[in-house]
């Protein structure tokens, strides 16, 4: 086997995995081609395509020993044969062995967890399925057995997983030589199949339109990289607004957290929050409604005089101003020529499907999603574009603020500090549709708690492997790498010689640099796996 490069008619350079065979009536021996790992005009992208053969091709010559040889010349040489996925059980579960091994969990107990979080990365369903699946990633789960784990986590022992997920996140940003300095908090809401309420279950307002559906609140707190630092869960009914100030109260409890920027999104943002913050000498980073600001406040917003340019690019420039709050703190106001422009193209777009319904009948009327500022009902009760509010909404096109206590204020370093709440929002994105943490089918409180404790877990090994490959220059997203790990499969054969053999299926060659970076073994292409008695 050897590798190529060969240069391609548009100026780059494909790598090529290539062996040569002998064919009859050849002089020569003719090259067959293994792989092709893509092309690549920069040097240093191309030397990283010839890494990637080069550790395929060692994977590829790799000799099992002699003394493993399996043989089997009819049908009844084999009693059983399975194939099993194992990248998930490679990654995941030796993260979760060298992360939660110190949990106060008997051992049983605790490799019944390590199984039903591997599951819940691997292949998200109920408990019932979970069980009925485990045998395709290489365990053994019964539905029962997950009930009594469920049963065993208790409010100690998840108050224990958290610490130690902490405790992880904060070793791996000291390794970074950064610390927990910035925080970013956020909420969803879950919702449940089902319309009982009891003290956590209630009815609220559902950010996943699911109304008719009890539900509670999750606060998630991460750090600037996504890594997680707790989690809580509030009454289905609380108003956000109100759970901020008890889950920062615990955290500074339980972790000794003493300063910190707390960043936040324009929900969480009300006086008495900001006052109890400055009290508590907490530092923080809020967007702000300058729509709902004091009329002298909102002209300075939208008087163009005092801007300064803090950002260009090819599509966009942003402007930004200082203003000083009489409450306390400052208020930075920032224009964004492509933020105005977007405003105005959704404020059209709204218009339009608005003219589309507005002579339509009236069932038609109330059945469509209309955007309601922009209409009003006249006496004769027709439904009109309501012009006065559109012209006063152009004013606000491309402005928006951030609130902070900060003492030194940077436009530049507050934009950017802001901007890091995507990583809250990619959480939840991550809990929602990989870990499918909702609908919740539970109705025990206490099995309630242990759903999210397995979930939140099983989001915490998803974002330190994540970080962990960062790290060394790998960025696959969730999706595309769990893609690459239903693909590390292996064969298990059962002998008629009472030996069992594992096989190892074609696994994608992207995975050995992922394996390596995350200091994980790779598997032999042949081996006997154990002799049974």
């Amino acid at each position: 086997m050897f590798i190529r490069k060969k240069k391609n008619n548009s100026g780059s350079t494909s790598v090529l995995l290539l062996t040569g065979e002998r064919k009859p009536g050849k002089k020569h021996s003719v090259s067959r081609m293994i792989k092709n790992f893509g092309s690549a005009s920069d040097e240093h992208a191309i030397e990283k395509l010839i890494q990637l053969a080069e550790e395929y091709k060692q994977y590829l010559m790799r000799v099992s020993p002699k003394a493993h040889t399996l043989k089997i010349t009819s049908p009844r040489d084999i009693r059983s044969c399975l194939s099993c996925n194992v990248g998930f059980l490679d990654v995941y579960g030796k993260l979760f062995d060298d992360i939660f091994s110190s949990l106060n969990l008997k051992s049983h107990e605790l490799k019944r967890l390590h199984d039903v979080i591997v599951m819940r990365i691997a292949s998200p369903a109920s408990k019932r399925k979970t069980a009925m699946i485990s045998r395709e990633y290489g365990m053994e789960c019964q539905v029962d057995s997950i009930y009594k784990l469920m049963d065993q986590l208790t409010d100690k022992t998840i108050d224990q997983s958290k610490k130690i997920i902490h405790a992880y996140t904060t070793k791996l940003l000291t390794e970074q030589k950064e610390t927990v300095d910035v925080m970013f908090y956020d909420l969803t809401t879950v919702y449940f199949e089902t319309n009982s309420q009891d003290t956590l279950r209630d009815f609220g307002f559902s950010k996943d339109g699911k109304c008719q559906h009890v539900q509670i609140m999750l606060a998630v707190i991460v750090t600037k990289h996504g890594l997680p630092i707790d989690y809580e869960e509030f009454p289905g009914s609380c108003y956000e607004g109100h759970t901020l100030i008890p889950v920062i109260d615990k955290i500074r409890v339980r972790y000794k957290i003493d300063q910190v920027v707390l960043v936040a999104d324009a929900a969480l943002m009300n006086n008495i929050n900001l006052s109890t913050l400055t009290e508590k000498n907490i530092n923080y980073v809020i967007a702000a409604k300058i729509k709902n600001k004091k009329k002298q406040i909102l002209f300075d917003i939208l008087n163009q005089n005092g801007y300064q340019e803090i950002s260009s690019s090819k599509d966009d420039v942003i402007q930004s101003k200082s203003i000083t709050l009489e409450t306390g703190g400052t208020l930075v106001a920032f224009h964004s020529a492509k933020r105005a422009r977007k405003d105005q193209h959704d404020r059209e777009k709204a218009i339009e499907k608005i003219k589309k319904y507005i002579n339509s009948t009236t069932k038609s009327q109330l059945t469509s999603r209309l955007k309601k500022p922009y209409v009003k009902i006249t006496k004769a009760s027709k439904l009109e574009i309501d012009f006065k509010k559109i012209n006063h909404e152009k004013k606000f096109d491309g402005f928006f603020g951030i609130q902070t206590n900060l003492k030194t204020v940077d436009p530049r370093e507050l934009l950017s500090v802001y901007r890091g709440l995507w990583q809250v929002e990619q959480t939840f994105r991550i809990a929602k549709s990989n870990l499918e943490i909702r609908p919740v089918f539970h109705y025990n409180t206490n099995r309630i708690k242990a759903h999210f404790l397995i979930c939140y877990m099983s989001l915490a090994l998803i974002r330190y492997v994540e970080f962990e490959l960062g790290k060394n220059k790998l960025y696959y997203p969730v999706d595309q790498l769990h893609l690459l790990l239903h693909q590390m499969r292996v064969t298990k054969v059962h002998h008629a010689d009472n030996n069992r053999y594992v096989l190892l299926e074609d696994p994608p060659p992207e995975l050995l640099p992922i394996y390596k970076a995350l200091n994980i073994e790779w598997h032999n292409k042949f081996e006997r796996e154990a002799v049974l008695l």
